[in-house]
């Protein structure tokens, strides 16, 4: 019993060692089912203690009278601690002054069940878990000397590859895993910014911010004798709203 606690302290320690000298970068494709044709994929850089999530949007449109699509991309980021979120938010619109959320990592709380996945030929074992009006599904591995998850995704006991809803509207899988030397990539990108709100204020601004923009859209309208769906480019939206604030914002219908 001596000689096996020895061995599984040295293994720790020499896990810790590892994860302090390399980062681990992952990338995801990201499918969200939405209104607009778009593409995604989250970028995941790792260390012992901090990590970086970047997720790129790409969505088709075309100006009035063009007849050719043009792409248009743009990037979000969370940034972990060891025990914080740091990220920014916009209200519907898209247009709204940015808010810059701070919480807590300790709201995710996974129950393990005996299923498997084999994703990067990594064997990864499945936990649940319902998350502000969506039940995720994931897949982690502990074979790899990390513990990291892309988003706001955290609390498992090691790297999550693979994460999905339960009614498949989300799914979240990762195609290239690369341990590197550190190379200082990983950057806080919120270092400047010295005003933070919380969760609970962003949501009010949000159902706020919601009611005001369908309420000014109905009486545009109104004031024209129209009304359904806006002509011309899409709205870009800066945020996915994979958390439930107000209904209809999962994506799944034009709000």
């Amino acid at each position: 019993m001596k000689y096996k606690f020895i061995y599984f302290t040295f293994l720790f320690l020499t896990n810790i060692a590892f994860s302090q000298s390399k980062e681990l970068h992952i990338q995801y494709d990201f499918y969200f089912k939405d209104y607009y044709p778009e593409e995604r994929q989250i970028s995941v850089i790792a260390n012992y203690e901090e990590s970086l999530s970047t997720i790129t949007r790409t969505i088709m449109y075309k100006e009035r009278g063009e007849t050719n699509y043009e792409p248009k991309s743009w990037f979000t980021h969370v940034f972990k601690t060891k025990d914080s979120l740091y990220y920014k938010e916009t209200a519907p619109t898209g247009i709204d002054y940015p808010y810059f959320v701070k919480e807590s990592l300790n709201q995710m709380k996974w129950n393990l069940t005996w299923n498997y996945k084999s994703v990067l030929n990594y064997i990864c074992q499945e936990a649940t878990s319902i998350y502000r009006g969506r039940e995720y599904i994931a897949y982690f591995t502990t074979k790899i000397p990390f513990k990291a998850a892309p988003w706001k995704f955290h609390g498992l006991p090691g790297v999550l590859l693979a994460v999905k809803t339960s009614d498949n509207k989300i799914t979240i899988e990762a195609r290239e895993l690369q341990i590197k030397p550190i190379s200082g990539s990983l950057e806080n990108p919120y270092l400047e910014i010295e005003k933070w709100i919380t969760w609970d204020s962003f949501k009010e601004l949000y159902k706020k911010s919601s009611e005001d923009f369908k309420n000014k859209t109905v009486s545009q309208l109104s004031s024209v004798g129209k009304s359904g769906h806006l002509l011309g480019k899409p709205k870009i939206r800066e945020e996915l709203r994979m958390e439930i604030i107000v209904d209809g914002n999962g994506g799944y219908e034009n709000p």
